[in-house]
């Protein structure tokens, strides 16, 4: 009994350790936090969570293309629900000027409506090994035969993938945890057949647009819905006519009793990526080097695709899905900074690191080790500032913005493949030409000429104001100088001469033989050339060795178990490792904060890498700041509080305007009223979009979409108060399929619960 206690209490510690709610946790570490999950309220065993013996509520939730966001199995008939803003780029993609379902929104009413999504996956988790054995041995047989490099765990990952792919007809991908602490092997069965079912207009799905993204309240219909398809016999195959609708091993039920203050929930997803175990020195550098280029250069495209979307409606169609992109991540990258600052992120990791220190000083094994890591890593970090910035630049307002300038590089990246292969031309006959006629395909769909124009002539100015010249080349410096140091007047010229700009002009200009003296001097085949990635990679590099490379690791010393740099004594280290030098010790730097806070009883979870995860929480509100104060649950009564016929985020139709004022909401109202959106305390990141919220029996309440702006550190640390996800209630999504769409047949497929 004894015994027991001391247990009991030791894992009371440990857990009293996490703050409430953190953590996006391994699906074979559940054992660990399912204590704490009975203790805030779930009905269930782990074994109706995850079990790879018998049917849990892990196989209903799939990774949606590999990861890009979370779907989840709602009917025996393969019946998928997601988020609208996943399902996006589907619907942008198979739009057209008579069928805009973007605008519309889509509502198949027989199986033969549903239209096939070229390209789309669906892949359902089937078991998880712990291979971490098999990969120390690998490495260690690479490094005793002198086979170690800056590459080589591609290779190892290669071969043990190869091997365990052997034995089974499931995909297998081997992650790492930790940086190298654990690896396991998911086997995932991956679906190939995926059917566009329905989807609300953007006025629903994403109402409020850019303008409530990260925000709260929200008053979004964020769902769409996929089939998945099988070959007859069950299996996984490509689209075919005579395919069938796959039978799930588990399907979801769907509560309508609504959510509630206090409610224990949890959500199942495919996180994308977290950095929470990042330096400060990390830190510091996204909010004052990254992220400013980041919102600076994607706020001023983002103006001027609007500008041009608000005058013509099939431009809007055209840039939808980039605007989309674009908006998401610079309002991200923008509250990112606000709550690092605000909350003193890097202060919080500082004081952490300053008993990281103590305690690596504590050991002399330590201490002769590591106990210059962080005087390295800040080494690293500030002689590489210029050079940061001058890369981030080239990605935001360089090579990225004009899909003009992103054609000319493919075309340039075709001359060189010629020139390594001693040909000066391009002849119609040659079998690389229709490589080079591919590189048009950008010009071709969702692409107008006067917005790239306008897009690269503005990106032009910022890079040319604020990257040194040195870093131009020859050709960007001559086209500058030629029109007299205006960098606005430079792009609109070179864009205008180049046969880069449309694709009528690009497949005039090869449909004859071309020499590639003559495309070179195209001027944006001449701009690109100019100004290469690795001009700006090399200075970081350079900046880094200048900085780091006198560090242990680096001048050969070893460095004992530690992820990624290798194990023991090796010479020419600095050399073998290519530069990273500070990603290499930012990998040193998590591999010791993860022994140190296992040292203070610390339980800890994986940075999310696209595997299934789960975290768990509770209904509740929000105070974000001082006077200010959110209830957890909106309701349909906003779309008419912000309803604006002369604002495109904020349209509200006839149709669901006249459903709204008849408030008829059926089954799906709670004492008169239809609530839209609720918050929780979930720990989320990207990849969760369309995660399954499950209420504490494990029926589905609602749709993970969005996180509040204060949860915007999220990527390296996490608040235990104002962090919230923002969920749609799935009683609201009924409430569309059934009165705005119609859709009632969709609705004989689910299971109801109250």
């Amino acid at each position: 009994m004894k015994r027991w206690i001391t247990g009991a209490l030791a894992l009371l510690t440990i857990l009293q350790s996490v703050r409430a709610d953190e953590g996006m946790w391994l699906m074979t570490d559940l054992g660990k936090i399912y204590p704490r999950m009975r203790a805030e309220g779930l009905k269930l065993k782990a074994s109706a969570i995850y079990d790879e013996q018998t049917p849990a509520l892990s196989d209903a939730v799939v990774a949606v293309d590999g990861g890009m966001g979370t779907g989840s199995m709602i009917s025996d008939e393969g019946l998928m629900i997601t988020n609208h803003h996943v399902a996006y780029s589907d619907i942008c993609a198979l739009s057209t000027e008579e069928h805009n379902y973007l605008e519309t929104g889509f509502w198949a009413r027989t199986r033969g409506e549903e239209i096939p999504v070229p390209g789309k996956t669906v892949s359902f988790l089937r078991r998880i090994e712990d291979v971490t054995a098999e990969v120390e041995a690998i490495k260690t047989r690479l490094r005793n035969e002198g086979k170690w490099g800056p590459m080589s765990m591609r290779r190892v990952y290669s071969e043990i993938e190869k091997k365990y792919a052997a034995t089974t007809d499931l995909e297998v991908s081997c992650m790492s945890m930790w940086g190298g602490k654990l690896y396991q092997m998911f086997y995932y069965e991956v679906y190939r057949d995926v059917r566009l079912v329905g989807a609300p207009p953007v006025s629903i799905g994403a109402f409020g647009g850019d303008y409530d993204n990260w925000g709260w309240p929200q008053h979004k219909g964020d769902f769409a819905l996929y089939r998945v398809y099988t070959a007859p016999d069950g299996r996984p195959a490509e689209y075919a006519a005579e395919n069938v609708p796959l039978k799930p091993r588990t399907v979801l039920r769907i509560a309508t009793g609504g959510v509630h203050d206090g409610d224990f929930q949890m959500i199942l997803g495919f996180p994308g990526r977290t950095n929470r175990y990042a330096s400060s020195y990390a830190i510091d550098e996204k909010q004052y080097v990254k992220n400013p280029v980041v919102v600076q250069n994607r706020q001023e495209r983002m103006d001027i695709i609007r500008r041009h979307m608000e005058r013509d409606p099939l431009v809007r169609m055209a840039y939808s899905d980039a605007f989309f992109s674009l908006s998401n991540y610079a309002d991200y990258a923008k509250w990112e900074t606000r709550c690092l600052q605000r909350f003193g992120v890097s202060s919080i990791r500082r004081a952490e690191e300053e008993r990281l220190q103590a305690w690596i000083d504590a050991d002399s094994a330590r201490r002769a080790q590591y106990g210059d890591l962080l005087e390295y890593l800040s080494a690293g970090y500030a002689k590489r500032r210029d050079a940061e910035v001058a890369l981030n630049y080239f990605r935001e307002a360089w090579l990225g913005p004009s899909e003009a300038l992103l054609t000319a590089n493919r075309v340039a990246s075709y001359l060189g493949k010629l020139e390594r292969t001693h040909r000066d031309s391009l002849r119609r006959s040659d079998e690389d030409v229709a490589g080079v006629l591919r590189a048009g395909f950008r010009l071709r769909k969702n692409y107008d000429p006067a917005t790239d124009r306008d897009l690269f002539a503005r990106m032009a100015v910022n890079f040319t104001a604020s990257v040194p010249r040195e870093m131009w080349g020859e050709a960007l410096c001559r086209q500058y100088d030629a029109a007299g140091g205006d960098a606005d007047r430079m792009a609109r010229a070179a864009f205008d001469a180049s046969f880069c700009s449309s694709a009528d002009r690009f497949d005039a200009y090869f449909a004859c033989d071309r020499s590639v003296a003559e495309i070179q001097q195209d001027p944006l085949v001449a701009l690109t050339e100019s100004v290469p990635v690795q001009t700006f990679t090399h200075c970081v590099n350079r900046a880094e060795h200048e900085a780091c490379c006198g560090y242990g690791a680096f001048r050969g010393e070893g460095r004992g178990k530690g992820p990624g740099m290798g194990r023991g004594k090796g010479k020419g280290m600095g050399r073998m490792l290519g530069g990273n030098y500070v990603m290499r010790l930012e990998s040193i730097y998590a591999d010791l904060l993860y022994d140190f806070r296992d040292s203070e009883g610390i339980l800890q979870y994986p940075n999310a890498n696209s595997t299934m995860r789960l975290t768990y929480g509770t209904v509740g509100p929000v105070s974000p700041s001082d006077g200010v104060h959110y209830d957890s649950r909106s309701t349909t009564a906003g779309y008419m509080e912000k309803y604006n016929p002369g604002q495109y985020e904020y349209r509200v139709d006839d149709h669901l305007r006249q459903l709204l004022a008849a408030r008829d909401w059926g089954r799906w109202g709670e004492k008169g009223t239809l609530y839209v959106d609720f918050l929780t305390n979930h720990d989320i990141t990207g990849g969760n979009s369309g995660s399954p919220v499950l209420d504490a029996r494990g029926r589905l309440v609602g749709l993970a979409f969005d996180g509040n702006r204060e949860s915007m550190a999220g990527d390296v640390w996490f608040h235990p108060e104002l962090a919230k996800t923002v969920c749609v209630d799935i009683r609201y999504v009924m409430w569309v399929i059934e009165k705005y769409a119609g859709a009632t047949w969709l609705l004989d497929e689910l299971t109801f619960e109250k």
